[in-house]
């Protein structure tokens, strides 16, 4: 249900340059100072789950049980995250490493493969997600529940659609700027001049699709409610999960043409930018990108405070725990 509420109240473009800005997120911002550190890192990790929690609590008044199933759910989701997707995030931040700390080394092939994993393991979080595994839950939920979370769905949508007609395009594009170069100067990463010009060009250049996403939305939540309410459909179980995955994928299924000219248009961005790197932020990638791959690994390894589950239906399961 959090999954629901998480893909309904963003106003991300589409998931194509979310992938790419998550990619230049492990260039610049999660990759230096006082965050690559194991313990500092472990601590932030371990405490991740909270925004998925509070996001569910936010819903409505949950039953006992309610609350006690869906945290199964979350603890099976934290716990495949922690084992399967932080090795593969160091392997990927290793590859860029190698790569990145010699000059004219990285090649455009280099970049689409980057992405490429970015957006498979994306793919992997969304299908994960405890939002597919809590169908019994929804059906559960009585009808003053049901409406709650309409509403506040609506109301979130309405606050968001605000927020963004409160700005101008110059006003978003340049707040969104110095959100990014403002958090990887605290990180030891610094944008020349160069860079923020670029960076800012391709904001421009990518389409806009704000207003055909409030649209899909839309739609989707009045389907998502009613689907709800319909708990005698024969098909509840497989329409619920089929329409929660359509979800992740609004305006690359809708709207295809502006999904993949943002698509090209990041991609080329994302090897201008590595081109453009200095040797001193070339240097500072090397050195910090192996250590953050190599606490990803550690933390990956980490014992949890809680049993690991082994039922399917509560989530995606890792290896160690498929073969228990």
């Amino acid at each position: 249900m959090t999954g629901e509420t998480q893909q309904n109240t963003r106003t991300s473009n589409t998931r194509i340059p979310v992938s790419a800005i998550s990619l230049l997120c492990l260039f610049v911002l999660l990759i230096g100072g006082c965050l690559n550190n194991k313990l500092v890192l472990t601590v932030v990790y371990n405490r991740a789950d909270n925004q998925i929690r509070n996001e569910f609590n936010k819903l409505g008044k949950f039953q006992s049980w309610q609350k006690s199933a869906f945290e199964k759910r979350l603890q099976t989701y934290h716990y495949w995250h922690r084992r399967e997707e932080l090795p593969t995030y160091a392997n990927l931040l290793n590859q860029i490493k190698n790569k990145v700390q010699v000059q004219g080394a990285t090649t455009s092939d280099d970049v689409t493969q980057w992405l490429d994993q970015v957006e498979v393991s994306a793919d992997r979080l969304q299908s994960c997600y405890p939002a597919h595994f809590s169908i019994d839950l929804m059906k559960s939920l009585l009808p003053e529940q049901i409406n709650f979370i309409e509403r506040r769905f609506a109301r979130e949508q309405r606050k968001n659609r605000a927020r963004h007609n409160s700005q101008t395009r110059d006003q978003r594009m340049q707040k969104r700027l110095n959100e990014i170069t403002k958090w990887s100067s605290r990180f030891g990463f610094v944008f020349n001049p160069e860079q923020r010009r670029m960076t800012l060009r391709t904001m421009y250049n990518t389409v806009s699709v704000h207003d055909e996403y409030y649209r899909l939305t839309r739609t989707w939540n009045k389907q998502l409610f009613s689907m709800m309410r319909n708990k005698i459909s024969p098909s509840y179980d497989a329409d619920m999960k089929a329409h929660i995955a359509r979800a992740y994928h609004l305006i690359e299924d809708n709207h295809k043409n502006l999904y993949e000219t943002n698509h090209r248009i990041w991609r080329s961005f994302l090897l201008e930018f590595e081109k453009s790197l200095t040797q001193e932020q070339r240097s500072w990638m090397k050195v910090n990108l192996g250590k953050l791959a190599r606490n990803l690994d550690k933390i990956a390894g980490d014992d949890v405070s809680f049993k690991p589950h082994n039922d399917a239906e509560l989530g995606c399961l890792p290896t160690d725990v498929r073969t228990l």
